[in-house]
């Protein structure tokens, strides 16, 4: 991933976290992520995504 991938991911963070229908905790998260290693973020919402594929109800497309 390419240095300019992470300002338009952080970007993109930013814009998710001030959405009305983001949870409370949600919004925690991804408001501090501004300020932590992007890599660090990156890599907790990939474990994020293959936990919720685990356990995602057969055929259900995120």
């Amino acid at each position: 991933m390419k240095t300019a991938q992470f300002g338009d991911i952080a970007r993109k963070l930013a814009v998710l976290a001030v959405k009305p229908d983001t949870s409370f905790a949600l919004q925690a998260f991804l408001n501090s992520s501004a300020t932590r290693d992007i890599v660090d973020v990156m890599n907790e919402i990939d474990l994020l995504a293959r936990i919720l594929d685990e356990h995602a109800p057969e055929g259900r497309e995120l």
